[in-house]
């Protein structure tokens, strides 16, 4: 049980990812609302709770967005075909 907890407190958030996705209007998420695009993450996040790739892939996928730029996230810098990130 304490290693579960120790893998959730190292997980990227689906609120920062949000913020940081909503924030970059070059990648036209203008009509989505910060509560939609964290509950598509947590949705998307419990998919692959069953599949240890898949879920190190979306955990990968979450903290490059959060460390990359804006311009660089419109260039596709984080885009994984395997994942269809919400």
């Amino acid at each position: 049980m304490f290693l579960g907890a120790a893998l959730v407190a190292c997980s990227t958030p689906c609120s920062t990812v949000c913020d940081k996705l909503l924030e970059c209007e070059e990648l036209g998420f203008g009509g989505i609302s910060d509560k939609e695009c964290e509950l598509d993450c947590a949705v998307q996040q419990t998919s692959y709770e069953d599949d240890a790739a898949l879920d190190a892939a979306f955990e990968a996928y979450k903290s490059c967005v959060t460390e990359s730029s804006c311009e660089e996230l419109a260039e596709g810098a984080c885009h994984n075909p395997d994942l269809f990130a919400f």
